[in-house]
């Protein structure tokens, strides 16, 4: 069965603080789409780190729906956003 790691992250931007899960493999893959996710929501300049984005447990894929399915087996992972 297939597992995904999930990686909370808390990033500090300017005027608020952003919350989500990066679901993935591995840690570079979850840093990789985080700084990705943070950048598409118009923050740049701002780098996310090992530090804001952290393992925390895993999950079997199945528990997703088909299109995060998809999503992980085409990029890599996927972001879930949380309330912060």
């Amino acid at each position: 069965m297939e597992t995904v790691k999930v990686f909370d992250t808390w990033v500090e931007v300017p005027g608020r603080t952003l919350h989500f899960d990066v679901m993935t493999g591995d840690e570079t893959t979850a840093l990789k789409l985080a700084n990705e996710h943070v950048a598409a929501l118009g923050h740049r300049a701002v780098t996310v780190t090992a530090q804001e984005c952290r393992f925390c447990h895993a999950e079997p894929l199945v528990m997703f729906s088909e299109q995060q399915q998809a999503e992980f087996r085409r990029s890599g992972g996927f972001i879930v956003s949380l309330p912060a």
